[in-house]
């Protein structure tokens, strides 16, 4: 069952049925892989079933009684071995059970049953490497042990304990806790003074070593007391302690009770086993049968393709206690999709992502621009007929009968040039336009429509020409309809709080502009080409900080309209090179969640073929958020829309990197780990691997009962377009049975668990760069 004392590490397969009370100064892995076992240790018992991993930590007295039919691993790793190479061993200890573990640790545990299992199979093959392969995975175990399980021992609380002496201390107070050790001899030993080295351990450890000499003695004699029937003097002369008074009047100090009450308390069933145990003779077997083998061999296969990587992300611990009385409502932004001409409804793989996304995400407008402009209506012909059959408005009425269909009104932008170039025929033209949809798809409908008016990009238009034109495209449409909006696109300075000149007559006209369109990317703010970062953090609540702004400068000019955010992005780069590396889902969203309650609406574009042909520009790409890519693969602002989308019910708690709601299905968590830097740093592996970051979550005053929980994680692995497009990629190019397979692989990974909860649970997400995690607790009824 173990090694002894002076080996490194010793690992047996073995059928136990007994094992009597015994300690190791060291720590032991069990791992059951048939059969159950009652597994004694620490004052606690626990029943090993198959899968199940405990941890024993060093000096811990422990015992086993298994079934017949068990086959149980143990690894037993020397305390001088792992201190050896791990200077904080004797500072921490170890999470014990698996089944104890917090969800998000279920590959870790699988991870270790691959490396158990791998090493003894190695261990008796015994063939070349086979000790290297051993060595290596006791390394890789510790690896797992110190970054997953390890605990920090609560008395060393802020402590420092990393330094080679104070561990070379701490381990001859393990071993020799028992004799009567004082300061002084330590001091001797390590060439040091007794003042020095009082005030050196204090420092470097947070505790004195007179008490923490206690510690460790009392930690020992609750064995004692628990399974033996020694009086307090023997318990109290075998521990170290002087007397018996002494150790009592410790032991009352830090557990707040006598040792005689604790024994009574805890003692009696435990007590009454141990004694019938010690009469009985140690059973247990080595198991070397090569079916015992094979059955090993799954667990190598269950993770084979898991590709685990030891991050060495921090864990940022995360209590929440639900406010139940919270009545914090989730804002409900409007989503404007532009597509450029109304035409582009007619091309199947348009009207196909528009359904797409109304279903997922909720489409509230459409946006075009170019109606008259544009090729969407056909030529007029000349015809003396009364009622002109031709077909002027054929592929504009599809269009709009196609989003009639799906309820989608149109928001129309129109452009101050796109009126002067002729004035006259503009708006007569826009006026039949406008007559004619009203004949076709009914008031109801076109009063729900929205047309934008946006004035010239260089200040060549005195505001009397645009107020003139404003008003007259305004009037045209409430003469027709009186419930369409008409709105007013403003360039506002955000860092001199104004407008220009030309724009200055809207609040004289406030009563006659129903809304305010405007525009934020903080791309613009930024000099892609410097080293430093500090840029990039000031930029965070660019978005955010100049909508608050533009509301506070239009209302002090008591302009109080809704705000439509048509165009916008965040963080990017200047390059599509960088654009295929830099995952920003989590920057998309918080910007999203943290607008829902400012905008009326947001604006997206449908997809990249059409913002480019739009623009006239290749290098759209990387400078609007587009939901779909080329071939219909959805893009990170698809998915981190449509995750703002499901959370559903009251807002109950709320952080840096998360929300969480409540509703009648259950619960809703969302997290993010938003992480804004020079986009080109994203072609640095090392650098986008140290921006990862492990939450650990636990919920307090949860509802009792049964739960399943619905995990999806979207990051630059499982969702990230990009991802899989540059490994399947070919300078002689990819056909369409690879791009199927980019489309459909390219989804944010979803897991499925169930949970009994008693009212408090408990989680860890590993979330890589900008990656978003979103949970859903469904209460089982």
């Amino acid at each position: 069952m173990k090694s002894d004392q002076t080996e490194d590490f010793n690992i047996v397969m073995e059928n136990v049925q007994y094992f009597p009370p015994q300690q190791y100064y060291g720590t032991i892995v069990l791992f059951m892989i048939k059969g159950t076992a009652q597994v004694r240790y620490e004052g606690q018992e626990d029943e090993l079933k198959e899968n199940d991993i405990l941890f024993i930590n060093r000096n811990s007295r422990y015992s086993i009684r298994g079934n017949e039919e068990n086959i149980l691993i143990s690894l037993s790793i020397s305390s001088h071995f792992f201190a050896l190479h791990y200077k904080n061993y004797f500072h921490s200890y170890f999470q014990s059970f698996s089944k104890e573990l917090d969800k998000g640790r279920e590959k870790v545990t699988q991870q270790l049953r691959h490396l158990l299992s791998e090493m003894i199979i190695e261990k008796y093959r015994d063939e070349d490497g086979s000790a290297l392969v051993i060595q290596s995975s006791v390394y890789q175990i510790m690896l797992m042990m110190t970054r997953f399980f390890k605990k920090e021992m609560p008395m060393w609380e802020g402590a420092e304990a990393n330094d080679e002496r104070i561990a070379r201390i701490i381990q001859l107070i393990e071993q020799h806790y028992s004799e009567p050790l004082t300061l002084s001899e330590v001091a001797e030993n390590e060439f040091l003074s007794v003042s020095y080295l009082s005030r050196y351990f204090k420092q470097m450890a947070g505790i004195g070593f007179l008490n923490y000499l206690n510690q460790v003695r009392l930690k020992h004699s609750i064995d004692d007391l628990l399974y033996t029937t020694d009086n307090l003097y023997e318990i109290a002369h075998n521990n170290g302690f002087s007397t018996a008074k002494n150790y009592s009047a410790i032991f009352k100090s830090v557990y707040h009770m006598t040792p005689s009450q604790y024994r009574k308390q805890h003692q009696q069933a435990n007590l009454i086993r141990e004694k019938e145990e010690e009469v009985q003779e140690e059973t247990r077997s080595v198991m070397e049968s090569p079916a015992v083998l094979i059955r090993l061999a799954k667990y190598l296969d269950e993770s084979a393709d898991q590709n685990f990587v030891y991050d060495k992300a921090p864990v940022e611990e995360l209590e929440i206690r639900l406010e139940k009385e919270s009545d914090e409502k989730l804002g409900h932004e409007k989503h404007l999709v532009f597509i450029g001409e109304l035409k582009e409804l007619l091309n199947e793989n348009v009207k196909k992502q528009v359904l797409t996304a109304n279903q997922q995400l909720g489409i509230h407008y459409i946006g075009i621009r170019k109606l008259l402009e544009g090729i969407t209506l056909l030529p007029e012909v000349d015809t003396d007929e009364m009622i002109s059959t031709s077909p002027v408005y054929a592929n504009s009425d599809l269009a709009i009968q196609f989003l009639k269909e799906q309820h989608i009104p149109l928001f129309i932008r129109v452009d101050y040039k796109e009126i002067k170039q002729d004035e006259l025929s503009f708006f007569d033209r826009f006026d039949r336009f406008i007559q004619h949809s009203l004949l076709v798809f009914g008031r109801s409908f076109v009063g729900q429509w929205r047309v934008l008016f946006q004035g010239p990009n260089q200040k060549s238009v005195s505001a009397d020409e645009l107020k003139k034109m404003y008003l007259k495209l305004r009037q045209l449409l409430k003469n027709r309809v009186s419930d369409i909006a008409v709105g007013y696109y403003v360039s506002y300075d955000e860092k001199k709080d104004i407008i220009s000149q030309d724009q200055h007559w809207i609040f004289d006209e406030a009563e006659k502009i129903e809304f305010i369109s405007y525009d934020a990317d903080q791309n613009d703010l930024i000099d892609f080409d410097k080293i430093s970062d500090k840029d990039f953090i000031k930029s965070q609540d660019y978005i955010v900080d100049k909508t608050a702004r533009l509301k506070q400068f239009l209302r002090k000019h008591q302009l109080n309209k809704p705000l439509y955010l048509n165009n916008w992005n965040t963080l990017t780069g200047n390059t599509r090179y960088t654009n295929g590396t830099f995952f920003r889902g989590a920057l998309i969203l918080r910007t999203v969640l943290a607008l829902s309650k400012e905008v009326e609406s947001l604006g997206f574009w449908i997809n990249n073929e059409l913002h480019e042909k739009s623009s006239g520009s290749r290098n759209i790409l990387i400078d609007g958020l587009e939901l779909f890519h080329f071939f219909d693969g959805k893009r990170p602002v698809y998915y981190a829309v449509m995750f703002k989308e499901r959370l559903r019910g009251k807002v109950i708690a709320r952080g840096d990197s998360f929300l969480m709601t409540e509703n009648e299905e259950g619960y809703q968590i969302i997290l993010y780990n938003e992480k804004r830097f020079n986009p080109q740093y994203s072609t640095d592996e090392l650098f986008v691997q140290s921006r990862k970051k492990e939450l650990h979550f636990s919920l307090k005053g949860l509802e009792k009962g049964d739960y399943q929980i619905r995990t999806f994680r979207f990051d630059s692995e499982n969702g990230g377009l990009y991802k899989n497009w540059g490994k399947l990629n070919s300078q002689y190019g990819i056909d369409k049975e690879i791009i199927d397979y980019i489309v459909q692989t390219s989804r944010p990974a979803i897991e499925l668990t169930d949970e009994s909860i008693e009212g408090d649970w408990s989680f860890y997400s590993l979330l890589n760069i900008n990656a978003i995690h979103f949970i859903e607790m469904r209460k089982v009824i």
